[in-house]
C-alpha cells in the first residue's frame, strides 16, 4: 500500500509541474509585445522610400501626434 501512495503522488507532483510550465508558457506568449505602431510602420516605410515625408506627416495628423 505505501508504494502505490508514493507513485500516486509522484505522478501527481510531475502532471503539476507540466500543467505550471505550460501555463507559463501560454503567459510568456500573450505579455510579448504587439505589433509595431502605426506609426512606427510608416517610419520603416518613409526609410525604405514606400512613402513620402508627406504621408507621414498626414498620417501623424490623423492620429492627433
Amino acid at each position: 500500500m505505501p508504494m502505490e501512495l508514493i507513485v500516486r503522488f509522484v505522478l501527481t507532483i510531475i502532471i503539476f509541474i507540466i500543467i505550471i510550465v505550460i501555463l507559463s508558457k501560454f503567459r510568456a506568449e500573450k505579455s510579448q509585445p504587439e505589433t509595431d505602431d502605426s506609426l512606427e510602420i510608416m517610419k520603416k516605410r518613409l526609410e525604405s522610400g514606400e512613402i513620402t515625408q508627406e504621408d507621414l506627416k498626414e498620417a501623424k495628423r490623423r492620429r492627433g501626434k
